[in-house]
């Protein structure tokens, strides 16, 4: 493979804060369950036996300008933890570790890992683009969005 960049590694850790128990979060930590608590999401399963996130299951989700980015499933430990590879064509593949322990009574504690790896020269300058401040926010959004939906009647 003839490689015309440096290669380019990003880890990026943030833990949240969930007020909910582990058995009403996890369900949630899928590309399916997410359309309903992350406004803007938006995915396609690709292969699913049950229709929703489980191992080996493979989905996309639209990349603006660009081939979508495909994900897999890669592990799944129900309420403990879930991992997926996505790969974005032409630039990166980006490692997504998430793990759940409990943070009080009624509270969960959410680790979210992600590594970022480029393939090509692009994917590296855009990696090199990432800012913590970005990236802060990306998962502050998430956290909010998450708790906001879980406080409403009907989402227990």
């Amino acid at each position: 493979m003839n490689q015309d960049f440096e290669p380019t590694r990003l880890v990026r850790a943030y833990r949240q804060h969930i007020r909910a128990r582990a058995e009403e979060v996890f369900p949630l930590l899928c590309p399916e369950r997410e359309k309903d608590w992350l406004p803007g999401w938006d995915a396609t399963m690709l292969y699913s036996v049950s229709g929703v996130a489980e191992p080996q299951a493979v989905f996309a989700t639209p990349q603006p300008g660009a081939a979508p980015v495909v994900w897999t499933v890669v592990e799944q430990r129900p309420n403990e933890r879930v991992r997926f590879v996505r790969w974005h064509p032409d630039e990166m593949v980006v490692d997504l570790e998430i793990e759940l322990a409990p943070d009080g009574a009624r509270a969960t504690r959410v680790d979210v890992r992600y590594t970022y790896t480029a393939t090509t020269a692009d994917g590296a300058r855009r990696i090199a683009r990432m800012t913590e401040a970005q990236w802060q926010e990306q998962m502050r959004r998430w956290e909010d969005c998450m708790n906001a939906w879980l406080a409403r009647p009907a989402a227990r």
